[in-house]
């Protein structure tokens, strides 16, 4: 019998993983968000998305989850516990629960500590790349004792999930410490590049970083890291805020996490909830978007 899966939660990540999925020939699929018992559009956006990919929408957590044989949680770092722990009361032993929220060791071993009664096998992942390019094939990393047997039931289906170990927490360090760098990358493009941008020198800034570091395309970089930060601000602030706790509580001093952090919650603030609709948005469109909402310079 084809292999089932649950998506507790039906953002971004979970339409893509979901799509890949099908296509690859995956079992039936079943999803339910709490946006689904919100009033307002959101939650009717996501039925049409799940219905047209060929995902099932449940009424609740228990629904959704009941003899999936893989549930894969996708919700907000903040209600990964609540996700867990609603999704309990439904789960049954030998049922793989995949952990992909972008929180802390320890909220992943509280989540897991949620889900001990019901006998399913928790497995933390660490998504290490941006879904959307990847799709269901975005690289992934797995922790826990059952977090072999998961990669072997999902690679398969073309899925890149490498087991880097047993202990939970594991996986999810490596995502946060590299999210120190890779996040606050984007935060230094914010703060460089829109200054540079007001005073009219971007491009003289973007010559002199290449001729420092060849190999890298600035131009497409900026696009892409300052887009996706004005796509997903929120969500970054959420996760780098439990990369400076982490740190804290491992007795490191967390100035990187945390001025990354205010730097990014800066942009989600000047951008007071603009979306885009049509793919990623370019630096400067994004950077005029804000000067349009606060603008930097006097009326000519």
């Amino acid at each position: 019998m084809a292999t089932s899966f649950t998506f507790i939660g039906f953002g971004e990540a979970a339409q893509h993983i979901s799509r890949g999925l099908k296509a690859a020939g995956a079992g039936p699929m079943r999803t339910y968000d709490i946006l689904f018992d919100k009033p307002g559009d959101a939650g009717e956006r996501i039925r049409r998305r799940a219905v047209e990919i060929g995902v099932t929408c449940a009424k609740s957590h228990a629904e959704a989850v009941k003899g999936s044989d893989v549930v894969l949680s996708a919700v907000t770092a903040a209600s990964s516990n609540d996700a867990a722990r609603a999704s309990g009361s439904g789960l049954e032993a030998g049922q793989f629960y995949m952990d992909i929220n972008s929180t802390s060791p320890a909220v992943k071993r509280a989540n897991a500590e949620a889900l001990a009664a019901s006998g399913a096998r928790f497995v933390e992942a660490a998504v290490m790349e941006s879904v959307p390019p990847h799709g269901h094939k975005v690289p992934i990393l797995l922790a826990g004792t059952a977090a072999r047997a998961l990669a072997d039931l999902l690679r398969p289906f073309g899925m890149r999930v490498e087991a880097v170990g047993e202990e939970i927490g594991q996986a999810s360090s490596i995502k946060m410490f590299r999210s120190v760098i890779i996040k606050g990358m984007e935060a230094l493009m914010l703060e460089s590049l829109y200054a540079a941008s007001e005073m009219g020198v971007t491009e003289r800034v973007l010559e002199s970083l290449a001729g420092t570091y060849p190999g890298m395309d600035w131009p497409k970089a900026v696009d892409y890291l300052v887009g996706r930060t004005a796509q997903h601000g929120a969500r970054r602030v959420a996760e780098m805020r439990e990369v400076a706790r982490t740190l804290r509580d491992m007795g490191h001093e967390s100035l990187m996490a945390e001025a990354t952090a205010n730097r990014i919650d800066w942009c989600v603030k000047a951008l007071a909830g603009h979306r885009w609709e049509q793919g990623v948005p370019k630096a400067a469109e994004v950077f005029a978007e804000i000067d349009r909402r606060k603008p930097r310079r006097p009326a000519a």
